[in-house]
């Protein structure tokens, strides 16, 4: 298993909403979980479209903003 290194506030970020949130321990649960749930949606996303759809990235990459892992 890879260990992935998170900025610090987005750490913070993540150690606050583990707390709020049912199921999450750790905040390194939660970026799991929501990394893989990313990884899932994509990868649906890609299955029959090879062009990808445009409409469907927008959403992708806006969750990412929303998470902090993209900045516009």
């Amino acid at each position: 298993m890879s260990t992935i290194q998170l900025p610090t506030d987005l750490s913070d970020r993540y150690a606050s909403l583990a707390d709020r949130l049912d199921g999450f321990d750790e905040p390194e649960d939660l970026a799991a979980y929501v990394l893989e749930s990313t990884a899932a949606e994509i990868e649906r996303g890609s299955g029959t479209d090879a062009g990808g759809d445009s409409a469907d990235d927008d959403v992708v990459e806006d969750r990412l903003e929303q998470l902090g892992y993209l900045e516009k």
